[in-house]
């Protein structure tokens, strides 16, 4: 895995990523340091299950956000993430981890994503964050907030 190929740091007050519908935009008020790797097609470039990005927030990596921009096959995105935060776990050791999915349609809070949000809880010890058509995260608040 080439991560110097696949990433980009960022400092932007606004970064954004699409894709066929689904948007997920990151706030950054105080400009702090963020990477921005591309897991699918670039990372990973095999036919492993991956996540699509994966965000590392601040210069010293205090918080990674794993994120899966899907169509309504929540649970394929769910083993996407979890597959992904596998592969990188010795880089992600000891720090925050939250997984995004945004997509075209789920049920916000029905029985389904409730249990995968306790299941990446329990087993990955990351957040599971479940959004539709756009998300928008602010890195200042929590769960996001690091120091620089």
């Amino acid at each position: 895995m080439n991560f110097e190929e696949c990433s980009e740091e960022k400092n932007n007050p606004k970064l954004v990523v699409e894709q066929t519908g689904r948007k997920f935009v990151i706030l950054n008020p105080k400009r702090l340091s963020i990477t921005k790797v591309v897991v699918d097609g670039c990372l990973i470039e095999d036919t492993r299950p991956r996540c699509d990005y994966l965000f590392e927030i601040g210069r010293q990596c205090n918080c990674a956000v794993y994120l899966e921009l899907k169509g309504h096959d929540l649970q394929r995105a769910f083993n996407q993430l979890v597959a992904t935060m596998g592969y990188l776990e010795a880089r992600h050791t000891g720090i925050d981890r939250i997984c995004h999915i945004v997509a075209s349609r789920v049920p916000r809070a029905g029985p389904k994503v409730q249990e995968m949000k306790v299941r990446m809880l329990k087993r990955q010890r990351a957040l599971l964050l479940v959004g539709t058509h756009t998300v928008s995260i602010d890195v200042d608040k929590s769960p996001y907030r690091v120091t620089q």
